[in-house]
């Protein structure tokens, strides 16, 4: 089904899917070129963002595509290509399709991704170290949830939540 936007909700198996499609594109895409191939043992966390972060938590929002960021622990030459975006197809599901997205059989997945400074912390404390500067990015993730796909102690944890508007 074709819809601007999907109500379904976001399921625990569907965060599992978006983890699985997230390193498959980094495997696949990322780690194969020469910046990104440095980063490869260094992915310290996979979050779900955005509109779809906020659908997950809320259930009112509804979905257009899947922001999946990956943090990646810096400290080497070469930052992570942060202009980079890689899209890929989260696949036939009850989410459907955007109309817009072509070519897709179900909703867009884009991946982004950051290194963070080099750290000693573990990866929640880094990445909400992240979300609290100033990046142009950082500001605007803070705006909705953020919401921990990777690693497998994380799964599913609110990560962040944006003050309440009352």
């Amino acid at each position: 089904m074709d819809s601007e936007r999907c109500f379904e909700p976001l399921t625990d198996d569907d965060l599992a899917r978006l983890a699985g499609i997230a390193q498959d594109i980094l495997r696949a895409r990322v780690f194969r070129t020469p910046v990104g191939r440095r980063y490869k043992d260094r992915l310290i966390l996979l979050a779900l963002c955005q509109g779809g972060a906020q659908h997950y938590v809320d259930g009112v929002t509804g979905v257009k595509d899947l922001d999946v960021w990956a943090f990646f622990r810096g400290g080497i030459d070469k930052p992570f290509p942060w202009r980079a975006r890689w899209s890929t197809d989260f696949g036939l599901s009850r989410l459907g399709r955007h109309p817009a997205d072509k070519g897709y059989l179900g909703r867009r997945v884009d991946v982004m991704g950051r290194s963070l400074p080099a750290i000693d912390t573990n990866g929640e404390d880094a990445v909400l170290d992240w979300l609290h500067g100033r990046s142009t990015s950082a500001r605007l993730l803070v705006k909705r949830p953020v919401i921990a796909l990777f690693p497998q102690a994380l799964f599913a944890k609110p990560l962040w939540s944006p003050p309440s508007s009352s």
